[in-house]
């Protein structure tokens, strides 16, 4: 953010505080960027059935015939390693908290794994493993995860940068180039939005689907949770998003990040 807000600090980076520091840990993030690009260029052209993301980067920039180049393929494996890996830390990290600061929660979690037959149980049976269909079946689970992400969204502003014509917003016209702010955390945690947001609720979210990430709270609490999830796509009044949302929204959004944070919770418990 503060690179995009002011240019100037990759290129003098002493004038700013931690600037040097922030610059050094760029640059070695950068290397293992590269020594990872050089790992995959090293096994060459990937077999058709591979298909792991890196392969398919590959791939992309080998049939590109140059139109993708080697730096843009550095600056997306960039992009997927932070966005699909910290972010699913960080809200495994935060659910893992709420669930032992909250009396009762991790009991229904319990519960809910133990009908399914994925609870770890001394002197029983190995429990089986994990499975993608297994999300839709953990709706209690699922809701933990989305209230940690509510709470504590992975990124908590995100910004754009008005294009050609401008935008309007509300009463307000945004000049070209504008760099524009929106507070998630801001929107995640008021109270114009929420009932008791500071509160970890759970079961806000038991009566909406589970692949639901986009929801507008002030219609469901006005029609039903099912309402607000549908009226989402009016882009209009969403007052939960963690993952972003349109057309440039998070790499690492929805389900994969939610099976993986789900299946880290599960593996703890």
């Amino acid at each position: 953010m503060m690179r995009i807000a002011n240019p100037l600090r990759p290129l003098l980076p002493g004038l700013f505080k931690n600037g040097r520091k922030g610059c050094g840990a760029f640059a070695a993030f950068q290397s293992e960027m590269n020594a990872l690009l050089k790992q995959l260029e090293a096994k060459g052209t990937p077999a058709d059935d591979d298909t792991d993301i890196g392969s398919q980067l590959l791939r992309a920039m080998k049939q590109s015939g140059g139109a993708i180049s080697r730096e843009r393929v550095l600056s997306e494996i960039g992009m997927l390693f932070v966005e699909g890996f910290e972010t699913t830390g960080h809200t495994t990290s935060w659910t893992l908290f709420n669930i032992a600061s909250m009396p009762g929660v991790q009991e229904q979690i319990a519960a809910e794994l133990d009908g399914l037959g994925l609870l770890a149980k001394p002197g029983c049976p190995p429990q089986r493993e994990l499975e993608w269909e297994d999300l839709k079946r953990m709706p209690y689970l699922t809701a933990c995860a989305k209230e940690a992400m509510r709470m504590l969204p992975v990124v908590s502003i995100m910004a754009r940068v008005a294009g050609t014509d401008g935008m309007q917003v509300g009463p307000y016209r945004v000049p070209q180039g504008t760099l524009v702010a929106t507070p998630l955390f801001a929107i995640h945690n008021t109270r114009h939005n929420w009932d008791e947001p500071e509160q970890y609720k759970p079961e806000r979210w038991l009566g909406l689907p589970t692949e639901t990430y986009v929801y507008n709270s002030r219609a469901g609490a006005a029609a039903g949770a099912a309402e607000g999830a549908a009226t989402a796509g009016s882009k209009r009044g969403i007052t939960f998003m963690p993952f972003s949302e349109g057309p440039r929204n998070c790499v690492g959004q929805v389900r994969p990040t939610a099976v993986a944070a789900v299946a880290s919770v599960k593996a703890a418990l």
